[in-house]
């Protein structure tokens, strides 16, 4: 550039917005809309399986929890493992593996008829949904200008949920066809219901699942149109490539391609090592703090919430069919929360609009736990609308800051280890508030769960999720993410492995508490014990990181 220095950011916000980044925007949104759709398959179709595989319980409690829970855990291991082998290998190879590779193992699962077959490809599935959320998101923030970054990102975002809505308009009549759509092999089944009668059904709900195949097509697309961006080539190394990927952007800008020289191309200094356990160290722990309860929070609500909402609403006497469409209403409010999310937080600041998705949450929990009641479809509809809406405002607000609060070295592992942890309050939720439902205090008169009460229980991790944000979130909006980068070395003394092992012994425990124990121990909701450990396993992340970040606020702070 004429003989100066220059880096990557100082290019991509010069050219604005331009052709580029409209084809990576969509090529974006549509790996989101197949990974929720992925993900929401379940939670649509767990009443039918439930079903299909426990005929003779009518209550499968924790076990239908489950359903839901395996492919978490997948994400968990799947985004813990592509987030480092995305900052290794690029962002494009690893996105088009994990597209290819949860599309190849969604198909047998329309093939089950157990949980133990079902569990284990939900389990390996999940590895590729896990790996794409946080590439995606590293990709919107690599690729989109500083000014716009916070809207791009959080409308990113609105394609997953996208991806839940059409698993709920494709699953629902699905699911609720009366006769068998292919005969053979969406089998009659006849089940229990609650009150001891019979009924009959065919397990239709196993299109659902060769329809999740598709995403094995979406993978050769992303191949031949998806491009590396430019950060990681310099963050590798690779200037020459580097500054071809700039050169495409002119480009696609209209603009005449500039002569960019490798060696005046200037990348920001990064740590000396790029393992999970630098991001606990003394430079990086604060906004590890920031972003890892956030999200923990945010996914311990919504993805709780989304697996019982149809449990919810068929308990209070509406039909399956419109339990399912109360949820899909909740998750299309959402798609226009992730899509005003964005243009708040880019005006008013990542933390102030953080901050006050914690509160509209816990307005909105309390609405709906008042004032949701049987025989009022269309009150239950604008309850959904507010309640999807609010939720899903405070877990995409989160977004902007993941990828703001690493430099590009450790971008997609930060990321991506944010959001597997998190997911541990996600595969945790379904299963807790599972647990919670089945406690003697939380039933009514005639035995059935009061879930209004259920509800209110999602105010305490709101709270929690506040007081984190006041604490340690500090303000990335408008900088660009050279600028944010800053001096990204550190000491090299300091790993942070210490305070990673603690972190993975607290891991652990919620695990065991809040994951194996309700799976493998019979009736552990009944035991008195039960609730206090898993309280305990919840609130225990929250405790580790006032120890272990609060000493070092200030200094992060000041930087």
């Amino acid at each position: 550039m004429n003989g100066k220095e220059f880096t990557v950011s100082e290019v991509v916000d010069h050219l604005g917005v331009n052709g580029h980044t409209w084809l990576m925007f969509f090529l974006m949104i549509f790996a989101m809309i197949f990974d929720g759709y992925d993900f929401m398959v379940v939670n649509t179709t767990n009443l039918f399986v439930a079903h299909t595989f426990w005929p003779d319980n009518p209550n499968p409690g924790a076990l239908m929890g489950s359903l839901t829970t395996w492919g978490l855990l997948g994400m968990v291991l799947g985004g813990a493992v592509g987030g480092i082998m995305s900052d290794k290998i690029g962002r494009k190879k690893m996105l088009t593996i994990a597209v290819i590779f949860y599309g190849l193992f969604t198909l047998p699962q329309a093939f089950a008829n157990d949980l133990v077959f079902f569990a284990a490809f939900r389990l390996i599935a999940g590895f590729g949904v896990g790996s794409c959320i946080p590439i995606v998101t590293t990709v919107f923030s690599e690729t989109i200008p500083s000014k716009q970054r916070g809207v791009f990102v959080t409308i990113g975002m609105a394609g997953m949920v996208a991806g839940w809505v059409l698993a709920g308009v494709i699953g629902n009549p699905i699911c609720n066809t009366a006769t068998p759509i292919i005969g053979g092999f969406t089998n009659e089944v006849t089940y229990l219901n609650a009150d001891g009668s019979s009924a009959t059904m065919y397990a239709n709900w196993r299109l659902c699942y060769l329809i999740g195949a598709l995403p094995i097509i979406y993978g050769i697309v992303l191949h031949f149109f998806m491009h590396e961006t430019p950060h990681w080539y310099a963050n590798a190394g690779r200037m020459e490539e580097a500054c071809k990927a700039l050169n495409h952007l002119q480009r696609s800008a209209g603009q005449e391609e500039t002569h960019f020289d490798p060696k005046l191309l200037v990348v920001p200094p990064k740590p000396a090592k790029t393992s999970p356990n630098i991001l606990f160290s003394k430079k990086f722990i604060v906004p590890t703090a920031a972003i890892w309860t956030a999200y923990f929070v945010g996914q311990f609500c919504v993805y709780g919430m989304n697996a019982w909402l149809p449990t919810w609403f068929k308990g209070i006497g509406y039909t399956p069919s419109e339990a399912v469409a109360l949820q899909t209403w909740n998750n299309v409010a959402a798609i226009a929360s992730n899509c005003c999310v964005g243009f708040v937080a880019d005006r008013i600041g990542r933390k102030r609009n953080l901050a006050f998705s914690w509160i509209f949450c816990i307005v909105a929990i309390v609405i709906c736990s008042v004032f949701v009641v049987p025989n009022n479809f269309g009150l239950s509809i604008a309850l959904m609308l507010l309640f999807g809406f609010a939720l899903n405002y405070a877990i995409t607000a989160v977004q902007p800051l993941m990828p703001e609060s690493y430099p590009t070295a450790i971008r997609n592992t930060g990321v991506s280890w944010c959001q597997a942890f998190a997911r541990f309050g996600g595969s945790a939720s379904s299963i807790v508030l599972g647990g919670i439902a089945g406690m003697a205090m939380f039933q009514t008169a005639e035995g059935a769960t009061n879930w209004s009460s259920v509800v209110l229980v999602l105010i305490v991790p709101f709270v929690l999720g506040f007081i984190c944000c006041f604490l340690f979130v500090k303000e990335t909006g408008g900088k660009s993410m050279d600028e944010l980068a800053g001096d990204g070395r550190t000491d090299a003394s300091d790993t942070g492995m210490t305070n990673f092992i603690i972190m993975l012994i607290v891991i652990a425990f919620l695990f065991i508490t809040c994951i194996v124990c309700p799976l493998a121990v019979q009736d552990w909701s009944k035991n008195p014990i039960a609730l206090p450990l898993m309280a305990v396993g919840v609130l225990l992340p929250f405790v580790y990181f006032f120890i272990f970040a609060t000493p070092y606020r200030k200094a992060y702070f000041e930087k």
